[in-house]
Parts: C-alpha cells; structure tokens; sequence
C-alpha cells in the first residue's frame, strides 16, 4: 500500500550531470566515419521532469543482506500491474493506489519481464528455475504451468500461432499457448568458458524466426518447424564474450541485431548479409524509435545510431551506473535504469541527463512505461516498486 515517500528517492530535485558527453570517432564497417552532431533546439524542461506518485513494498529484504538485487518488469494490464519478484511469487498491483490485488506463489524466483498476452487474456512469467507461467491476469488463476531446461529470464515473445522462449541454456521453443507444451526446439553448443550473463528473445517476423546464441552467431529459423534457415557469426576477432544478447528486431526493412565483442549490425533478414556495422563494443540491448535505434553498451554506456546506415548521432557514457536496461521512449525522453544508481530520464533528441531517481541501491529492473499516458512503474534492488509520473 502507498507510503511515504523515502529521503534518498526524493524526486522533488534533479540530478543532473552537465558535460557527460562523449563524442569521438567510431570504426564503422571497415572505414573510420566521424560521429554527426546533430544540435537539436533547445528547450526548456520542467525542474523535476519525474514526480513519485506512491511506493509500495513488493520483497522485504532483512538488513544482513546489503546489495539486493530485482531485476523483474511488471505488465500492464488494464489498472493493474502484474510483475514477479525474487520472493517466489507474482504479484498485481493495482495502478492507482499501490495495493496487492493477488498475489501467486512460484516454484523459483523471478528475474525477468512478464508479457501480457492479449488475444488470450493471459499473462507470461518465467522463473529461474526454469518454469514458465500463464497466469489469468483478473484472478491470478493459474492456466498452465511447463519447466524447461535453463533458467528464464525474459518473457516469451508472442509469435504468430506460438510463444518463442528463450533459456539461459542456448535453447529456444516454440510453445503451444493453450498448453505450455514444446512444438520444436533449436539448440547450440555453448561455447567453453566464460559467457555474459544475459540471452536474446527470440523474434518472429513473417515465417521467420531470429534468436541469437552465447557462442556469437544470429540464426533464422523456420516459424513452423524449428528448421535452420541460415547462420551469422556476429563475434569479432576475440573468441571470448562473444554473446548475442541483443535481442534482434526488423526495423525499417533491416534485421538490427548485436554482439558484445562485435557491436551493432543492420543486415539483411532474408541471408543475413551484414549490411553496416557500427562497433560499439559490449553492447548488450537494442531498442528502436522513429529512424533511430539506441544501443546499450555495457563498456561505453548508452547511443543513438541512425538505422538507414548506422552512424552514431550522440553517445552518453554513463560509467557509474552499473548494467543498463534498454531504453524506451516516452514523449520527448528517454527512461532506462541502472543497476548501481536507480532510474534515468535523458532528452531523446540530444541524450542530455534531464533526471536521476536514485532510490540508493539501484535498479536493475526496466521500467514497465503505460501507454497511453505518461506513468511508468520501476522495482528497486530494494524491492520496492514505484510509480513515477513523467511530465512534459
């Protein structure tokens, strides 16, 4: 239920950090291009750009434990919420006041993004014991539950006639969404070693699917039956951290996909032919806006590239904010957190830090962002979850 609001998550003045910028030159392809700086008009934004409306306490953690750590998104659902926690359970909030309507205890604890489906009425939500959930959002009857073999960390993607799941294991399923049940599965090796911790969602598009591995490569299989279309090796020239984590997307009649030694690439989707490359290493998350894409890195923090060739348009290195999330757009901003210093609000246009909500111990958590208004709903590593109004 709501509560007062925290000292340390006063969002009645920014953080703000002047000069973050960091403009340089960027090896794309095979030639050096120099990084366009775009001088958008400037504007006034109000001085406290994210205003809490309430908080309330999803998963209690006692004091011995200094560094918690929540990394689950909620879905949005009509007025509710439903979102998982370490707790082992999955829980709906209800948007207005910050009550638990239900809440449905798991087999695991949950780490990743639950996804609403829509045509079916149900909700998704994996565990990382391997367990995925469907869940009826209204009641918080359980429809069906199904283990698979690795640890899951992110929702399904919702496909044409199947749910595309993905595992920390380097397995990807098409899944029956009436029953939980496994119509094919692809699998590679994983490669000896150290990988990153993060994996691709597999993406569908048209009869395709693409769904990228820890061992460096970016695959299209057939949507119907799990069959190998085609194979990319996205890795660069080092044969360590060699991970797809990115999960791919078709934007503007290009796959968008990302390695962490090799960088963002637009190639394209019917043979995978590499159509640019931008080497911005360690990236890890892609996300897409208008002509524009935005790349997570978690060596040179947060950019924005020009889908049509992959130019830089501004970078912003945030060093000390720990892993980022991948950034969405909201009005004239841009949200994402920060796994060591909480939630951040930068202008869209330029990457200029407009706000930091700093609840003290970080967020690794997306923000879950309504809509149809100007709300967004964040966990904290404390286990408190927020709602945070953006006003422009």
């Amino acid at each position: 239920m709501p509560v007062a609001a925290l000292a340390h998550a006063s969002l009645s003045r920014p953080r703000l950090r002047p000069g973050a910028f960091g403009l340089g030159l960027l090896l794309v392809g095979c030639s050096v291009a120099t990084v366009r700086r775009e001088v958008p008009p400037s504007r006034d934004y109000p001085a406290g750009v994210a205003q809490m409306r309430w908080h309330t306490q999803i998963h209690a953690y006692p004091p011995s434990n200094p560094h918690p750590e929540e990394c689950a998104t909620g879905a949005l659902v009509g007025n509710r919420l439903v979102l998982g926690s370490r707790g082992e359970e999955v829980v709906a909030i209800d948007l207005l006041s910050g009550n638990t309507v239900w809440s449905v205890p798991t087999s695991g604890g949950v780490d990743g993004d639950a996804r609403y489906d829509s045509q079916r009425g149900q909700v998704y939500v994996g565990s990382d014991d391997g367990v995925l959930y469907a869940i009826e959002p209204a009641s918080g009857k359980l429809r069906w539950s199904s283990r698979f073999k690795g640890p899951i960390d992110h929702a399904p993607a919702i496909g044409e006639h199947s749910l595309l799941l993905a595992t920390a294991a380097d397995k990807v399923y098409a899944v029956d969404p009436a029953s939980g049940k496994a119509r094919w599965q692809y699998e590679r090796e994983p490669p000896e070693g150290f990988t990153i911790h993060g994996y691709a969602v597999p993406r569908q598009e048209g009869r395709t699917v693409y769904a990228g591995f820890s061992d460096g490569y970016l695959v299209a299989l057939n949507a119907e039956t799990g069959d190998l279309l085609w194979s990319r090796s996205l890795a660069a020239a080092s044969d360590q951290f060699v991970d797809v984590d990115a999960s791919p997307m078709v934007w503007h009649g290009l796959l968008v996909a990302a390695s962490f030694s090799g960088g963002l690439y637009g190639l394209r989707p019917r043979d995978g032919e590499v159509v640019w490359h931008a080497f911005l290493d360690g990236t890890n998350a892609i996300t897409c806006g208008g002509s524009r894409l935005y790349a997570v890195s978690a060596r040179t923090g947060l950019a924005a590239v020009s889908v049509s060739d992959g130019n830089i348009l501004w970078r912003q290195g945030l060093p000390t904010a720990g892993d980022l999330t991948a950034p969405v757009e909201v009005g004239p901003y841009l949200v994402f957190s920060g796994s060591r210093e909480g939630l951040f609000v930068l202008e869209r246009e330029s990457g200029r830090v407009l706000q930091i909500f700093d609840p003290a111990r970080g967020m690794c958590a997306a923000p879950a962002v309504d809509p149809n208004g100007h709300s967004l709903y964040v966990l904290a590593n404390s286990g408190s979850l927020y709602a945070i109004d953006l006003i422009w």
